[in-house]
């Protein structure tokens, strides 16, 4: 089976990131008018470390904007091996279920929100907002052993 990031989510970042680039944008105007107004050489340190951090900041918001739906990993299930391929920017990453150190679902109001699941190599996974959310909890349920399995609140993280 093969999972996908929504095309809500990516909506949902989209807007996030536009409105992080605006207020990006308003905070090196701000500090552009103290770099003209310094009265000394010294007090132009802070205003272009500043601008060159927030143009990094903008550049690479702007090119997860560009890349939309290729900025998330995709997530390939094998029900007969217990293998999942997590596939990101041409580089995949097999993760044998049987040997899951754990796997937290994470709860809203009821509802799946986010998955972890931590592979006994030290790898890290957090799955938020796939298609057939529901689909992939009962496979990854059905896939690894229950003792690894938890529930736990959003904000018990």
């Amino acid at each position: 089976m093969q999972f996908h990031v929504s095309a809500q989510k990516v909506r949902k970042d989209r807007r996030w990131a536009t409105g992080l680039i605006l207020v990006l944008g308003l905070c090196c105007v701000a500090l552009l008018f103290k770099a003209v107004r310094v009265e000394a050489a010294s007090d132009l340190m802070l205003p272009i470390a500043g601008l060159v951090i927030l143009a990094l900041t903008i550049f690479v918001t702007f090119r997860h904007i560009q890349q939309g739906a290729a900025a998330y990993p995709s997530l390939m299930l094998d029900e007969e091996k217990h293998q999942a391929a997590v596939s990101y920017n041409s580089v995949v990453v097999q993760v044998d279920l049987l040997q899951v150190k754990n796997l937290r679902f994470q709860t809203r109001f009821g509802r799946v929100k986010s998955i972890i699941l931590k592979a006994d190599s030290g790898q890290i996974f957090k799955l938020v907002g796939f298609e057939n959310m529901d689909v992939l909890i009962a496979t990854l349920e059905r896939l690894v052993p229950a003792d690894r399995v938890s529930r736990t609140a959003f904000l018990h993280q």
